[in-house]
């Protein structure tokens, strides 16, 4: 079956394909992984710049589907739920299709994947700390780079179980463990979206960070409490808070902001149809999505994974990734140079 979606003037034709579940569930290996647009030609930028210049914006979106975030047939909501987004990466990026590297298609075994940049151990949400430097230790040891300028800001209080193996090394700004108080969300170990995103706007205003994350969790909580509407809501409130990340970025001087590239996926996709609420035991939850937008994307048609990330960003920054289990995404570094800090590019 075909499907024909518009955005704007970008006109695209997607193949949909069956799950091996069985289920009539398009899948998002058959979306061409350009689907999005043509990023402009790539910039040729020494390695040297990009480790002194470069910045990466990290978006997580908890539990989100592909269906939902790139507004395709199977989603929750009749108009797309993120039109900013899209726009942008129509405009300047491109949309990959992704696979989960996780023992199993959960939250803290997939952030644990992303950070390590391989498979971990993890196989529930109840796991140890990460083991060995993550991506964020590792920017902030390659690049040299104070706390304050590498941050990882989440909704949810065990994202910090991946975020980092130890602590000093870099800002780290989750919720505490347990029940929330007065107003807070209704479940555990977590606070509500727009607090966490007004503490990263805060931090990047101030501090203006070489890499931040953003972890955002209520899509993943709306679902699991089976309410389509406040999914939809959450994703739309996540729109907006890529949008307003980014016109803080517009401030930044010329050269910095051309070297900053937005990065969203998710930690994990969910079940096939009916079952869109659920996750983990479903080959369909393992299908999930990368984005990325900027002027350093170069494009092209790639299938990548979650342990793709973390070499994708250190390439990014001029680093030449090492002891990773994944590989940097072509489709979005292109042939930017990399080499060891403070060292001639090789």
């Amino acid at each position: 079956m075909r499907a024909l979606w518009i955005l704007g003037a970008v006109t695209l034709t997607l193949t949909t394909a069956v799950l091996v579940t069985g289920s009539s569930e398009p899948s998002p290996r058959g979306l061409p992984s350009r689907a999005l647009g043509t990023a402009g030609g790539q910039l040729v930028v020494p390695a040297s710049t990009l480790q002194q210049k470069a910045h990466v914006v990290l978006v997580t979106l908890d539990g989100a589907r592909w269906q939902d975030v790139l507004a395709q047939p199977g989603a929750l909501s009749s108009s797309p739920a993120m039109p900013k987004l899209l726009e942008l990466v129509a405009r300047n990026g491109v949309a990959l299709r992704a696979t989960t590297s996780s023992k199993v298609p959960l939250s803290l075994p997939g952030y644990q994947a992303l950070a390590a940049g391989r498979m971990t151990s993890c196989e529930d949400n109840d796991c140890a700390r990460l083991e060995g430097e993550t991506v964020a230790e590792g920017l902030a040891r390659g690049l040299g780079l104070p706390m304050e300028q590498v941050a990882v800001f989440a909704s949810w209080a065990r994202l910090s179980f991946a975020a980092a193996g130890a602590e000093g090394a870099v800002t780290l700004d989750a919720p505490p463990r347990g029940l929330p108080g007065p107003g807070g969300p209704p479940w555990e170990d977590a606070r509500w979206d727009v607090e966490t995103t007004a503490r990263a706007l805060s931090h990047l205003t101030t501090h203006r960070p070489r890499f931040l994350q953003l972890a955002l969790l209520d899509t993943d909580e709306w679902a699991h409490q089976r309410d389509a509407q406040r999914t939809v809501q959450a994703l739309r409130a996540a729109d907006d808070a890529i949008a307003a990340l980014l016109e803080v970025v517009r401030t930044w001087p010329e050269d910095e902001r051309r070297l900053t590239t937005l990065l969203v996926t998710t930690d994990h996709g969910r079940g096939p149809g009916s079952l869109w609420h659920a996750h983990g035991a479903f080959d369909a939850s393992r299908n999930i999505f990368l984005l990325a937008a900027g002027d350093l994307v170069r494009g092209g048609d790639e299938l990548a994974t979650q342990a793709d990330v973390r070499p994708t960003i250190e390439r990014l920054f001029g680093l030449c990734p090492r002891g990773s289990g994944g590989r940097a995404v072509t489709a979005i570094v292109g042939d930017l140079p990399c080499g060891v800090a403070g060292a001639a590019t090789p």
